[in-house]
């Protein structure tokens, strides 16, 4: 026995939460500080976009997905127990709605060559619907075909359990275990997309931020 030093299970529990709330937090802001800066930059991106992106992206309401990631360390804390159905549906609810919006950004930041893909998205009259106006479940299927489906499976489980929030329909809405994982992939997609997206040269990175 000598040389060891013996830590109660229960000091090593505690310790073990508080790093892992901690690594929590830490990816929050993560979200926080890069959507901030996505939002700084392609707000006011004329002189770097096209013109008709840009004109897309200024009257995007980008500020709102800044909003969106402050309610994001609510959904950390143990939810009370009359709560937790409600509060489980509102977390993934906004998690749908900040994978949508990263989406819409993308596909509004490539306006060009949305325009011009024979397989852009389009009205029964076929007439090609803007970025701004594409659903939720056919930006998915555009993302994933055309550029990448490593978070298909993600995205689908977000656009599902969201769909919750009409909730007359017994659907399933995972547990906040869930919710909590699905926050921190929430994270890793968004710095892939921002990759993806064209930044002047040692001018300007939120991967950074």
């Amino acid at each position: 026995m000598s040389g060891r030093i013996w830590i109660p299970v229960s000091v090593s529990v505690h310790l073990i939460g508080r790093l892992l709330g901690a690594m929590r937090q830490a990816a929050i802001r993560k979200i926080i500080a890069s959507t901030k800066a996505i939002e700084r930059f392609w707000r006011q991106a004329h002189g770097w976009a096209p013109a008709d992106a840009a004109d897309l992206l200024a009257a995007a309401r980008l500020d709102r997905q800044v909003s969106f990631t402050h309610t994001l360390s609510d959904y950390l804390k143990l939810f009370p127990p009359e709560q937790v159905e409600a509060r489980q549906i509102l977390g993934y609810t906004t998690l749908r709605s900040l994978c949508e919006g990263v989406l819409r950004l993308f596909f509004a930041v490539y306006l060009e060559d949305y325009c011009r893909d024979a397989e852009s998205v389009r009205d029964k009259e076929g007439i090609l619907v803007s970025p701004e106006d594409i659903s939720f479940d056919r930006l998915i299927a555009l993302y994933s075909k055309k550029v990448d489906s490593q978070y298909d499976t993600f995205l689908r489980r977000v656009q599902q359990r969201g769909n919750c929030i009409h909730h007359f329909k017994n659907r399933d809405i995972g547990i906040q275990d869930e919710l909590i994982a699905d926050i921190i992939q929430f994270r890793d997609f968004l710095l892939v997309v921002n990759s993806r997206l064209p930044y002047p040269d040692d001018f300007y990175d939120p991967d950074r931020a």
